[in-house]
């Protein structure tokens, strides 16, 4: 009987975390299950193919790109503003880095040491190149006064044409080996070094969000910019703050896009927008500013990859059908999201 009894409270203490979960955050119930379902379906279907060790290590080496993007167009959507520079930012600071990394690693000269110290300076440099995009845009809708999805649009274009001028519409290739081999290494043969960084993306973003005052800052003024206000909340420096670290995120993935393709372009990940903003309004973040968490948008990533890597595995799904099945994806997520909140009303 007192074994009984023990098994019982156990069941009831994880039963009431479980329950705490959604108590906090009730939107991932509805993405679990959809998790569970796009995973046992495939399971299911292609179980000699996507059940092999290979192809889920392989899930997890491919989102942390776009994950990434969908971390900082989530801060920028909890403002109640959008991102549409996030791509081109990326480009830029995978451009620059690749630049540098060049030089500053010359082929068959340098040590590993030089070349690992040299690579975590590009990271950084990345970051402080993807901040100054994001300043670029936080400057043009505080103190210009351009709405959000005009002024990233805008900035996009002059941060794209920048980045055509450098490198006058050619890749930049052979970059150091190194770059290449820490982007591909896998951990143990089941943990992708890029799902790592995308983890601690993960972790700061939440940790700004949840154990800052920035986070609060940042959700008050996305419910009610007036109410903030009063409050004596500076919407302008949070403004700026959102955005900077939106392109500090950018510019980590676009350092990321050039480790999988060994190269830089001006035009790499070109759908990837819509994706970063398809996986934020499926992870429950509010498009009109006040609500989002990176739990959320990180099952909407996983989701989402499962997805894509589920369509590779049927021959009879053209990769041109793509964009069009998320498309039709956004807008039945968004029209699901309204009549939610039109019952709940």
């Amino acid at each position: 009987m007192a074994g009984t009894d023990e098994k019982t409270n156990l069941f009831g203490v994880l039963l009431n975390r479980w329950d705490g979960l959604f108590r906090h955050e009730p939107h991932t119930r509805p993405l679990i299950l959809l998790f569970i379902l796009s995973f046992a379906s495939l399971s299911v279907l292609q179980p000699s193919i996507f059940l092999t060790r290979s192809y889920l290590v392989n899930i997890l080496y491919l989102f942390p790109e776009y994950g990434i993007l969908a971390l900082g167009m989530m801060l920028s959507m909890i403002s109640g503003g959008i991102d549409l520079s996030v791509v081109a930012t990326a480009n830029l600071a995978g451009i620059l880095c690749s630049v540098f990394l060049t030089r500053a690693i010359p082929i068959g000269i340098s040590t590993v040491a030089w070349g690992a110290s040299m690579l975590a300076v590009a990271f950084v440099l990345a970051s402080i190149i993807g901040a100054a995009c994001g300043a670029l845009n936080g400057a043009l809708i505080t103190k210009i006064g351009i709405p959000p999805i005009l002024a990233t649009l805008g900035a996009g274009d002059l941060i794209l044409g920048s980045a055509l001028a450098l490198t006058k519409g050619s890749a930049i290739s052979n970059l150091p080996p190194i770059l290449s081999a820490v982007g591909s290494y896998i951990i143990a043969g089941i943990v992708p070094v890029t799902f790592v960084i995308f983890a601690v993306c993960a972790l700061i973003v939440n940790f700004c969000l949840k154990r800052r005052t920035f986070g609060i800052r940042l959700f008050m003024f996305g419910t009610n910019p007036k109410a903030s206000e009063f409050s004596g909340v500076d919407n302008d420096a949070v403004v700026c703050q959102t955005y900077m670290m939106s392109g500090m995120m950018a510019g980590i993935s676009g350092l990321m896009m050039c480790a999988r393709f060994n190269s830089a372009r001006a035009d790499f990940g070109a759908s990837y927008t819509m994706q970063a903003i398809l996986i934020c309004v499926l992870g429950g973040v509010n498009p009109n500013g006040g609500y989002g968490s990176v739990q959320g948008v990180t099952l909407a990533i996983l989701i989402l990859q499962i997805l894509s890597s589920g369509f590779n595995m049927f021959p009879g799904i053209s990769n041109f059908y793509r964009d069009f099945i998320w498309g039709i994806v956004l807008i039945v997520v968004m029209i699901c999201n309204s009549v939610s909140k039109s019952k709940q009303s």
